[in-house]
């Protein structure tokens, strides 16, 4: 779950997400934060507890519209302030609007952002092919459908559901899109809540993993698998579940 923007009605997500063992991640603009219909800063670092918080600039301005300097800015500031906000070291961000270009690409690692994410959906349960331009699965107005497929669509193959969209959507009314509104959410909830072939986690978390899976290095006969990273790997052998614990190797027979 990514939701953007600091809405006031992240309390009732949270509180949602919470009930039903949801991990989510909150992507906040700092320069919103005090004002009216948005979160205030004091409650940042106990209402998002469990969950991540990552960047979405401070203004949410167009980046692609600004020059370098202003887009260092607009990330750079919002980092700081949600890292002192929230005690903890912020290393995403999602791109305002969804839009991004290579310059902005390029200057990422040098302001601490390690995965940006998009508001490309896929329609699918990939893992991220660039970190920098990171797709998710869907807006939550197709989550029930796509939450179903995923749930039925159980494989060996690591699969993510990554689901997206603005708390204050589901305060929406005279409206007749059924995903604006509580109970749609609440569904969802219900729907992905206590599966034991799925792992709940935040972005960031999902991030660390998919690194180590790309460090991971196999012999030349294909029967040991090192795990050079700080994450824990899993791998199902044979129909059984196997840990790689960081820096250690599994010999597969």
């Amino acid at each position: 779950m990514s939701y953007d923007d600091g809405s006031e009605h992240d309390r009732r997500l949270v509180e949602m997400f919470n009930r039903w063992e949801i991990k989510g991640t909150f992507n906040l603009n700092s320069g919103k934060l005090n004002q009216p219909h948005h979160i205030a800063m004091q409650e940042v670092q106990d209402l998002y507890r469990g969950h991540e918080v990552a960047c979405h600039t401070v203004n949410h301005p167009d980046l692609t519209h600004l020059s370098i300097a202003d887009i260092r800015r607009e990330i750079e500031q919002d980092r700081a302030v949600l890292e002192a906000l929230t005690g903890q070291a912020v290393r995403g961000l999602a791109y305002p609007f969804g839009t991004y270009d290579e310059r902005i690409v390029q200057l990422l690692p040098e302001l601490g952002i390690e995965y940006a994410r998009t508001a490309s959906s896929t329609q699918d349960f990939r893992l991220p092919e660039t970190l920098a331009a990171w797709q998710p699965t869907t807006h939550h107005q197709n989550a029930w459908a796509l939450g179903e497929q995923f749930l039925q669509s159980m494989s060996s193959q690591l699969q993510v559901l990554s689901i997206w969209g603005h708390s204050y959507e589901l305060d929406g009314f005279m409206t007749g899109d059924a995903s604006k509104n509580w109970q749609f959410m609440e569904s969802v909830c219900q729907l992905l809540h206590g599966q034991d072939a799925v792992h709940y986690t935040t972005t960031i978390d999902l991030m660390d993993y998919v690194v180590a899976l790309r460090w991971a290095t196999w012999s030349s006969s294909n029967r040991q698998l090192r795990n050079p990273s700080r994450s824990s790997l899993w791998l199902d052998w044979r129909g059984h579940l196997m840990e790689i614990p960081p820096g250690q190797a599994a010999v597969l027979v």
